[in-house]
C-alpha cells in the first residue's frame, strides 16, 4: 500500500493506527475487522503526545504474527527481537516514535494542531510514515 491509498484511507476516515492496519488486509484476513476496532484508540500518539498509532498498530501486527495466546518464552523473545528489529529500522529515517518527536509539534495543543493541518503533515509526512513502516512491517513479518 502506497502513501496514495494510506492517505485515501485517512480521508476516508481512517486514523493513523487503522490506517496501518488496513495495510495488512490480505495478511489479517478474516481478522481485519477485529484488529481495526482493537487499535481504535490509538491515534495521534493516543492523544497524549505518546508512541505515534502508527507506530502502535505495527506492534499489535508484530504481536499479532509473532505473539502467542499462552506463556512461552521462547516466542516472546522471537517478538521482542522483531520488535527491536522494527525500531532499529523505524529510527534510521526517524527520529522518535512519539508524535511530538515525529511531527515536532505537540498536537494536543490547538494552536500545534492548526500549524500541523496548515503545513500539511497530516497529509504528506504521516502517509509516508505510514507507507515506511508498513514496508518495514511487511520485512519482518515475511
Amino acid at each position: 500500500m502506497d502513501r496514495n491509498e494510506l492517505l485515501a484511507l485517512t480521508n476516508q476516515g481512517y486514523d493513523c493506527a487503522q490506517c496501518v492496519i488496513k495495510a495488512f488486509e490480505k495478511e489479517l484476513g478474516e481478522e481485519l475487522g477485529e484488529a481495526i476496532r482493537l487499535v481504535s484508540c490509538m491515534s495521534m500518539g493516543l492523544l497524549q503526545g505518546s508512541v505515534c498509532g502508527g507506530v502502535l498498530a505495527a506492534l499489535a501486527v508484530i504481536g499479532w504474527k509473532f505473539g502467542k495466546d499462552q506463556p512461552d518464552y521462547a516466542a516472546q523473545g522471537l517478538c521482542m527481537i522483531k520488535r527491536e528489529q522494527f525500531f532499529m529500522e523505524f529510527r534510521q529515517k526517524y527520529p522518535d516514535i512519539t508524535c511530538p518527536g515525529i511531527l515536532g509539534l505537540d498536537v494536543r495543543k490547538n494552536e500545534d494542531n492548526i500549524r500541523a493541518n496548515k503545513e500539511g503533515l497530516y497529509t504528506t509526512l504521516c502517509p509516508q510514515m505510514f507507507e515506511d513502516i508498513v514496508a518495514i512491517v511487511k520485512k519482518l513479518i515475511s
